[in-house]
Formats: C-alpha cells, sequence, structure tokens
C-alpha cells in the first residue's frame, strides 16, 4: 500500500487547541474574500439543483473561484442593466420623492431579474 502524507499547517486558537487550516480552492485568497450576493445566491443555487458540478467543481478545488467570477460578472452586469434602463426611462422630473423611488426600485428590480436569469441562476 501506499502511504499518502499530508502537509497540514495548524494554528493554536485561545483555547490552545491546534486547528488545521484548510482551504476550498486552490487558491487561498479566494477561499478568505468573502463572497458577495450574487456569488452567494450562486452557490446556493449549484448545491441545490447541480449538486454534481457543486462537488466536481469542489474537489477540483475551483469552486470558489467560480462564485467569486459569478459575483463579479452580476455585479459589473447589474450596473451596467441599470444605466441603461435609466437612460430608456429617466427618473421623472418630480416633487414627490416617492415616484421618483419607486421609479428606481422598478428599474433596480428589473435588471436584477435579468442578472440572476442570465449570470446566477446558470450552472457553472
Amino acid at each position: 500500500m501506499t502511504e499518502i502524507k499530508a502537509n497540514l499547517n495548524y494554528s493554536e486558537q485561545t483555547d490552545g487547541l491546534l486547528y488545521p487550516q484548510l482551504q476550498i480552492s486552490n487558491q487561498a485568497e479566494a477561499d478568505q474574500q468573502p463572497l458577495g450576493k450574487y456569488g452567494r445566491m450562486a452557490l446556493n443555487y449549484l448545491r441545490n439543483h447541480h449538486p454534481q458540478r457543486f462537488m466536481s467543481l469542489k474537489m477540483q478545488g475551483n469552486l470558489m473561484k467560480k462564485m467569486h467570477q459569478a459575483d463579479q460578472e452580476a455585479n459589473e452586469k447589474m450596473n451596467q442593466l441599470t444605466e441603461q434602463l435609466l437612460r430608456l426611462r429617466p427618473i421623472p422630473q418630480t416633487e414627490d420623492i416617492l415616484e421618483r423611488t419607486r421609479h428606481l426600485n422598478q428599474i433596480k428590480s428589473t435588471a436584477e431579474e435579468l442578472v440572476l436569469n442570465d449570470i446566477v441562476l446558470k450552472p457553472r
């Protein structure tokens, strides 16, 4: 039989115990960087609807990298769509703040719906 040895780094916590420093992906910085809203949504979608792909990416060490890419792509697309929709339907020039807010919220929800369908809710 072949013996497999893993090089694990440990860190001592305040309770005096040593804990292994595990990383999910091939890039440690991808594991330490927090996921944004759309990255978390993409991760949950992949875990719940495409578990085989989720496990495959996790075992290859590319899961967090893909989720960060999805988050970045979704945020960029969200900004682009919001700007485009504002050019097509500008905020009404009225004193009614609620009307202006309602209009802006409608534009943002339309852009978010497109982003969710095109980017977030797609298997990677």
